[in-house]
Order: structure tokens, then C-alpha cells, then sequence
């Protein structure tokens, strides 16, 4: 045999083959690669303070929906209170359709009240939009959205008789029931 093929031959001499990769090798390479490019380094104790707090906010949130529907509303639609007593039917469960139902039966009569009003400010799709909050004790209040200026008091008087004349049914939490009074298709 000639010498030209041998060093073509592989070697069992306890050497590496040329071809395997030793990883080990490069990890210290890696490591130092990713340190020098600006790459930051995870911090897990502000990654758990940051999870924390987004477990704190979450939480707040659940437990008191209407002061943040209220915190969040509150500043591009100005809400004026009615100083209205409705009225609540216990008999009738709390559903989709027995809500759909008291508002068709309270828009017209509440439609009738605002006709007289100079002052009627609606939104930007010409709506009026009013919102009843019920709780399981009750309702708690009535409300008329995009309104600068205050209620004129006999408009007041009759959204009261309108909203009050519907029997609404009695959620089991606290629930805010919006809906436009004129315009809007809901």
C-alpha cells in the first residue's frame, strides 16, 4: 500500500473524527457572545414583581368592575345622575331577553321625555344613551351619558316615571344596563 491514501484513512488512536462539533468548546464562546452584544440578562425578581403586579391590578379590576368601567368612561363621556327610583320585578330571572324586553318597554315613554329638551347633547352616532345600574338588592341608579349640561328638573321627573314604570329583573352581581333612549340601533 502506498502512503498517498493513508492520510485519507481515519485513525483509531483514540482521536476525535474531524467532523464531530465539541460544544463544550464553544458554550464559554456563547455565553460571552451574548454579554458583549448588549443583551441583557433576564431578571427574574422584576419579572416576578412585574407578574405581581399584574395580579394586584387584575384583582382590583374583578372586584370592583364599576368603579373601573366608571374610571374608564368617565372621562370622554360625561354622566349625569337621574334623581329616579326604578323599580325591580324579583319574579323575573335575570336574562338577556327579560333586559331587552324592560328596555323596548322604557324607550318610547323615555323618548317622549326628552322632546321638550333644548339642551339635548347626544353622542357622535346621534344617540342618547342612558344606563340603569342593578344590583341584587335593587337598582342602584339611572344615569344619562354625553350630557354637559345638567338635567332641567321636569325632564328629570319624566325619565324617573319612564325608567321607574318598568319592573327590571334582579341581576346576581352588580350590573350596568346601557342603552340609547334615541338614536343607535341597540
Amino acid at each position: 500500500m502506498s502512503d498517498r491514501f493513508s492520510d485519507q484513512l481515519p485513525t483509531f488512536k483514540g482521536e476525535r473524527d474531524e467532523g464531530a462539533v465539541d460544544y463544550e468548546r464553544f458554550a464559554p464562546w456563547v455565553r460571552d457572545g451574548f454579554s458583549q452584544s448588549g443583551r441583557r440578562e433576564s431578571r427574574p425578581f422584576l419579572q416576578m414583581a412585574a407578574f405581581l403586579t399584574m395580579i394586584i391590578c387584575l384583582g382590583y379590576g374583578l372586584s370592583r368592575p364599576m368603579e373601573v368601567k366608571r374610571a374608564l368612561v368617565g372621562r370622554e363621556h360625561p354622566r349625569v345622575a337621574l334623581p329616579v327610583l326604578v323599580s325591580a320585578t324579583a319574579d323575573s330571572p335575570w336574562s338577556e331577553a327579560t333586559v331587552r324586553s324592560a328596555i323596548e318597554r322604557v324607550r318610547s315613554p323615555a323618548a317622549a321625555c326628552l322632546e321638550g329638551w333644548s339642551g339635548l347633547a347626544t353622542n357622535e352616532e346621534g344617540a342618547v344613551i342612558a344606563e340603569v345600574v342593578l344590583t341584587p338588592d335593587g337598582p342602584e341608579e339611572a344615569a344619562l351619558y354625553d350630557q354637559t349640561e345638567s338635567v332641567p328638573q321636569a325632564v328629570g321627573d319624566c325619565l324617573g316615571n319612564a325608567l321607574g314604570g318598568v319592573g327590571w329583573p334582579l341581576p346576581s352581581s352588580e350590573q350596568a344596563v346601557t342603552f340609547p333612549i334615541v338614536g343607535g340601533g341597540r
